[in-house]
């Protein structure tokens, strides 16, 4: 889904970011393909992005959600070398880094090789995934004792889950996912990218809303992944946490798993985490049951000196990151 025209449209319609896509065609026709975005080096902090502004550099990095990777008709080194040609990557000494990253772990495939170009594989993010293509029952009982006893109480409830197409609500679901954002303390995403994929592909995002006794407790939006069969938790949107008590994540979650399994989807993805036991995150899909998986990435310095040093810095701050976890 990632790589098709539609998302592709609305990552450059809705952010700033500027596309560095390399296409390789072979008598016209496409042979192979690797999703880019070239953004700002980012750094941590109001200092950080003071010091961004003034320096213009740069990294180039799979488009938003992160999932990219290459993909090519034939495993061969011509189309390969042809993809991540720096020269069509980066520009110049503007360009810090270059990172490639998939969803499934088919693309462990290309490890060898993006070593022998000077990528270095990290672990960075995983996703917790759940096989749909057990009984709802099944993935009940695998849940945790806890998290049991939680879905239990939410479906005991007066409650209602809606599947809406996004447009429908999107003012609303934005205001609920910004104050989610605040709340939590993450990068918020711009109001033109929802406006975005509302246009550009409509058919593939979802909107579930939970109503419990008249009153909205939250919103999820979800994609819609047909090409690998992935039914994604993409955004929360639960805007006030006084609604915590009414179970909203455990009626959104238990009514998409459901619609999941309906649909015919194999796999359900809680969504990119960072790879942590003491993350309040990662515990929380932990306990959905869902088996932890890699997400593949690499990276490679473009500019020797000023990779080492924002590597170094960025080792830095993540591991100062790990205490307030």
């Amino acid at each position: 889904m990632f790589h098709r025209y539609g998302w592709l449209a609305a990552v450059e319609d809705g952010f700033d970011s500027e596309p560095r896509h390399v296409l390789v065609t072979k008598k016209g026709n496409p042979v192979g393909f690797l999703p880019n975005v070239a953004t700002d080096l980012p750094l941590p902090g109001a200092v950080g992005d003071r010091i961004a502004d003034n320096l213009p550099l740069e990294i180039v990095e799979p488009p938003p959600p992160g999932y990219g990777g290459p993909i090519v008709t034939a495993d061969k080194l011509d189309i390969l070398a042809r993809l991540f040609d720096q020269t069509a990557l980066t520009d110049g000494p503007k360009t810090v880094s270059h990172s490639v990253q998939t969803f499934d772990t088919d693309g462990i495939r290309y490890g060898r090789y993006l070593e022998s170009l000077g990528y270095t594989a990290k672990v960075m993010e995983c996703a917790f995934l759940l096989d749909l293509r057990d009984e709802w029952e099944t993935i009940l009982n695998n849940m945790e004792k806890g998290r049991r006893r939680g879905v239990r109480r939410a479906l005991e409830q007066d409650y209602e889950v809606e599947i809406l197409p996004l447009g429908e609500e999107l003012r609303r679901t934005y205001a609920a996912y910004v104050s989610n954002i605040e709340r939590v303390g993450g990068n918020r995403l711009p109001l033109e990218f929802f406006e975005a994929i509302a246009e550009h592909i409509p058919e593939r995002v979802r909107l579930f809303k939970a109503t419990v006794d008249g009153t909205v407790v939250g919103r999820y939006v979800y994609l819609l992944d047909d090409e690998s069969s992935v039914l994604h938790h993409w955004l929360s949107a639960i805007g006030d946490s006084d609604q915590f008590d009414r179970y909203p994540s455990e009626l959104l979650h238990t009514r998409a798993i459901r619609w999941g399994i309906e649909e015919g989807y194999d796999r359900y993805s809680f969504g990119p985490v960072s790879p942590h036991f003491s993350n309040s995150v990662f515990r929380f899909k932990e306990k959905y049951g869902g088996t932890p998986v890699r997400l593949c990435r690499w990276e490679r310095g473009t500019v020797p000196g000023a990779w080492t040093v924002y590597d170094f810095a960025r080792t830095r701050y993540r591991r100062s990151q790990i205490d307030t976890e």
